[in-house]
């Protein structure tokens, strides 16, 4: 029976990742563009010269305007965030310096969301709205379906218009996009984040060499030092001035070759022109280091141009606070496109959406900056045409006609489309009458091109990106089949008897459950509530919590939950996640500031609090014979042994008792050599088992004392941590795989621990005795909780360490039994209130009572924002994601980013498993298969709504910023955490233990 409805819960999770496919087809779809590339052909004629031959006369155009320059250094800092730049604590003294004297400009580029570098550097050189679902291709390194080959961008426009040489030294993310670009390159991997020395080295070693050379015309260089030590540590790591300075060398050396150069050949050229040098971020980081999403530190990142010509406004002021004006300067990242290409003289790519910096354009003569802007204009129209294509293309004629007076755009009409047509014409019309007339002033031309730019940019950003509604719609079925299946499966179950009792009609589900499925799909469709999840799940966890204390019959138990609540109060307060709240004081920066050395301290006693914990459970609750009670059972054989009750034969009662006692006795340790033997093989394996565990959990506390350099903030010598550092490989990408090793060894003894205690049946219940003692589900169950927990403590932030010592402690706290892991024995005898009596629980209040796995399941999910995670790219942690890589593999890295964000639901998860098996129904396939089959009802509801919100909302200001990564989230989920771990992990593991018991 539970085979079948496993069978039918497979094709339905099959037929839900169908239909999630579809709407993920249909809801991130490339990127529309516009097909081909701009040519010289494409730009319009210029308006102030007299008309001849036609009403767009296009077959006679004059000559272009002249390029400014005729070489380009671009030093791409990722990571660079304005006030590292412009702030008050920078360390870019020289580049402040040349802001300061007007030997620069700066500004604070605004990126938009997502804030990773794939989608950013595909703003930068094709001025367009990247890809949301380029966020996700940003990981994998062989992906190349997002390369930029056959889309119009500024490298090919330089290359082929104007034939550069251009070079690349830094992230390969630039190979993938640009491929047959490049002529000389030295790409580095951007994932080891880990690494934030050498990966600038390889790049500073060519800046010198590069830049003498005189065979250049385009040159980048991408830095990543920084951005690693944000992931690492955050923005206000020590090691963060040292890497400013260190990259204010870089502009200073590299600023300095090539004006020399300049000279040099400018003397000996009259043609040549001046390099111009950018400065620029790719995008910027929050308070902890991270980025991805849309807040305002993650999207302030700079701009800063050097080089003849390029003339800033002089400071009167030198003070600290000079430069603070910058701060709140801010254009748009995509205006470098056409900025560039006017100053180099190459056409404008045709999918951009940037306009030129009015203060780069200042050299230039009225007309040439008029005409410059026209072309700009005339690129942009052409975009607004290509999305509607309705739109008429309007003749240097039409803009003749209107040359005797404004044109007024308010009464157009409703369509967006129209009113920038006419927009365009006015500019159009202005511009001609002030070439022919001299009418008005050039600023006004100025700005009726950028009122039509500004208007063409917000609408186009908006419409650029289609939806495939079809497919959204189908898939949306499909999700709603499957959502309706799985009611269905879950409503034939006989023990739980589904949602709704057939006889009465009547709810079956607890009260508690019901309000928190409907309260969490209401908060769906608010992008406030996304954002802040995690108050959603830390109210319920401890409304759970309370509800368990008011309908507990026994006083024990209620004093336990009441401790849980505490617990999880302190949990809660660990790191501030969200948006509004994220940047308040928590015990996190309280930890990571002032007090590093208690952080520590903490970190060591979590890494003993786990090897105590290895220890009780197996001395207390499945402990192995010891050698005396083996040479007891021997002795036990010989028929001599009932002579011992030879003495009570008179008392005829006393006897009987001695006897029977006997007979227990014997029937219970009774066993063969073979069964001897396998005895003390249990006692060996458990003590490997513990021994493996303590070694993983001491290299992974190594690992995190020396990366973060943790023992000289507890105070030990160099000497002292030398003798702790040679228990260990000398190598810390050895340390972690060792740790790996010895978990994956530990899972091998734990099978064979399984397989011994089944064998020898020693984890019954002794005969006579009241002594809880664990099962062979129950005692594999705890080996995987507390086995696990090396790894976790690997890949976690160590901050987050102490955590999971809170964690043990709430999960031990719902048994008593268990409650031996942290004290005496004597504890395991208050008494619990059983899960199967609680129906007449203070009258009606019994059925406001949640199950253990109700809150374990709220437990599950606020446990993944207790770590600092949210709903946002931003949150999502890479330090971890490479620990103990190599080399860069996609599905090592992806398993070890998983795991390291998702580390608080997969413990709760398998905290839950051993809460089926601790139950007084104990696991059985019908239980296991019913949890199964309710967690991917709660999932499919879920993204049934989710994916109707965004249907509906697919225009909403925050689409991109807030309901799609939450819907990355949720396949996330779904995938990686439901389906592969819970589902898949979960089967195995009772297969496993079905198969060796």
């Amino acid at each position: 029976m539970q085979g079948r409805r496993l069978c039918v819960l497979v094709a339905i999770l099959l037929v839900e990742l169908v239909g999630l496919g579809y709407f993920i087809k249909g809801f991130f779809p490339y990127k529309k563009s516009i097909p081909g590339f701009a040519s010289r052909q494409d730009q319009p004629w210029d308006i102030s010269q007299p008309l001849s031959g036609g009403s767009t006369a296009r077959n006679s155009r004059v000559p272009d305007v002249e390029a400014q320059y005729d070489r380009l250094v671009i030093m791409l800092v990722d990571a660079l965030r304005n006030d590292f730049v412009f702030g008050n604590n920078s360390a870019m003294s020289y580049t402040q310096g040349m802001l300061r004297s007007g030997n620069a400009i700066g500004f604070t580029a605004k990126a938009l969301a997502p804030t990773v570098t794939m989608p950013r550097l595909k703003a930068l050189m094709t001025g367009t709205v990247p890809n949301f679902l380029d966020a996700v291709l940003n990981i994998a390194e062989s992906d190349t379906s997002s390369s930029l080959k056959y889309q119009d961008n500024l490298l090919w426009q330089l290359k082929n218009h104007s034939n550069k040489t251009i070079n690349m030294f830094g992230d390969d993310t630039w190979l993938r996009l640009f491929p047959d670009i490049f002529a000389r390159t030295d790409g580095t991997s951007s994932f080891f984040v880990a690494d934030t020395v050498e990966v600038d080295r390889n790049v500073t070693r060519h800046v010198r060499p590069e830049l003498e050379r005189s065979d250049w015309d385009v040159t980048i260089f991408h830095y990543l030092g920084l951005d690693h030590i944000g992931h690492l540590a955050g923005p206000n790591s020590p090691l963060m001035r040292p890497k400013q300075k260190e990259m204010d060398d870089v502009v200073k050396d590299a600023f300095e070759i090539v004006s020399a150069q300049d000279k040099e050949r400018m003397k000996r050229d009259k043609s040549a022109k001046p390099t111009l040098f950018v400065l620029l971020g790719d995008h910027a980081m929050n308070e902890i280091g991270n980025h991805g999403g849309n807040s305002q530190l993650e999207t302030s990142t700079v701009f800063v141009f050097l080089g003849q010509g390029i003339r800033g406004q002089p400071l009167a002021d030198k003070g600290k606070n000079a430069l603070s004006k910058l701060l709140t300067t801010e254009v748009s990242q995509i205006n470098l496109v056409p900025t560039l290409a006017l100053l180099f003289g190459v056409p404008i790519p045709k999918n951009n959406l940037g306009m030129p910096l009015r203060e780069l354009l200042s050299s230039y003569s009225d007309s040439e900056r008029l005409r410059m802007l026209q072309v700009s204009a005339h690129q942009m129209f052409g975009v607004v045409r290509a999305n509607d294509p309705t739109v008429r293309e309007i003749a240097l004629a039409e803009t003749a006609s209107n040359s005797g007076g404004p044109v007024n755009c308010d009464n157009e009409g409703e369509s967006t489309s129209d009113v920038l047509r006419c927009k365009y014409r006015r500019a159009l019309a202005t511009h001609r009458r002030y070439a022919v007339s001299g009418s008005g002033a050039a600023s006004k031309v100025e700005r009726e091109y950028y009122d039509f730019m500004e208007h063409a940019n917000e609408h186009l950003s908006r419409a650029f990106s289609g939806y495939d509604l079809g497919a959204m719609f189908t898939g949306m079925a499909i999700i709603g089949a499957a959502t309706m299946a799985l009611a269905a499966l879950y409503q034939s179950s006989d023990k739980s008897g589904g949602i709704i009792s057939t006889k009465t009609w009547s709810l079956r589900v607890s009260a508690p459950t019901a309000a928190l499925l409907v309260t969490y799909l209401v908060c769906l469709w608010s992008s406030s509530l996304i954002e802040e999840e995690h108050q959603f799940w830390y109210f319920w966890t401890q409304t759970m919590l309370a509800l368990r204390v008011l309908t507990s019959t026994a006083a024990g138990d209620a004093l336990r939950t009441v401790l849980q609540m505490g617990l999880f109060r302190i949990i809660r307060a660990w790191n501030q996640t969200g948006q509004k709240w994220t940047g308040e004081p928590d015990i996190r920066l309280y930890l990571n500031s002032s007090h590093t050395r208690l952080m520590w301290m903490l970190v060591v006693a979590t890494v003993l609090v786990v090897n105590v914990a290895v220890h009780r459970l197996h001395m207390y609750l499945y402990p192995g014979p010891a050698r005396s009670v083996i040479a007891r059972r021997v002795e036990m054989r010989s028929p001599t042994y009932a002579l011992g009750t030879m003495p009570y034969r008179r008392d005829a009662d006393e006897y009987k008792r001695r006897v029977a006692e006997a007979e227990r006795a014997r029937a219970a340790v009774l066993y063969s050599g073979a069964e001897t033997a396998g005895l003390r093989a249990l006692m060996l394996t458990q003590r490997v088992f513990r021994a493996v565990v303590g070694y993983a959990s001491f290299s992974a506390l190594v690992y995190q004392m020396d990366r973060n350099h943790g023992w000289r903030e507890l105070g030990v010598s160099e000497g002292v941590w030398s003798l702790v550092r040679w228990c260990v490989p000398a190598d810390l990408g050895q340390v972690a795989r060792l740790v790996y090793l010895c978990t994956a060894l530990a899972a091998a003894i734990g099978v064979a621990c399984t397989w011994y205690r089944a064998k020898a049946g020693v984890l019954e219940h002794s005969p006579g005795s009241h002594e809880f003692r664990a099962s062979v589900a129950q005692a594999a169950a705890l080996d995987l909780l507390v086995g696990m927990l090396p790894v976790l403590l690997l890949l976690s932030r160590p901050h987050n360490i102490p955590l999971f010592a809170l964690f043990l402690a709430m999960f031990v706290l719902f048994w008593s039994q268990l409650q031996v892991v942290f004290g005496p024995r004597s504890l395991a005898s208050v008494t619990d209130a059983r899960e199967g009596n609680q129906s007449d629980v203070c009258g009606c209040l019994g059925v406001l009572r949640p199950s253990k796995l109700v809150v374990l399941f709220c437990l599950v999910n606020a446990s993944f924002f207790a770590l600092g995670n949210s709903n946002s790219l931003a949150s999502l942690d890479l330090s971890n994601a490479y620990t103990g890589v190599s080399r860069y593999n996609e599905g090592v890295v992806g398993l070890l980013m998983f795991v390291s964000n998702w580390a608080g639901p997969l413990w709760w998860a398998v905290a839950a498993l051993a809460t089926l098996t601790l139950s007084k129904q104990g696991l059985t396939a019908q239980r296991a298969v019913d949890a199964l089959v309710a967690l991917h009802l709660w999932q499919a509801c879920t993204l049934l709504v989710l994916s109707i919100v965004v249907t509906l909302l697919r225009t909403h200001l925050f689409i991109w910023s807030v309901f799609s990564p939450r819907y990355l989230y949720q396949v996330g989920w779904l995938v990686g955490f439901y389906i592969i771990c819970a589902t898949c992990g979960g089967l195995l593991w009772l297969v496993g233990l079905a198969q060796v018991s």
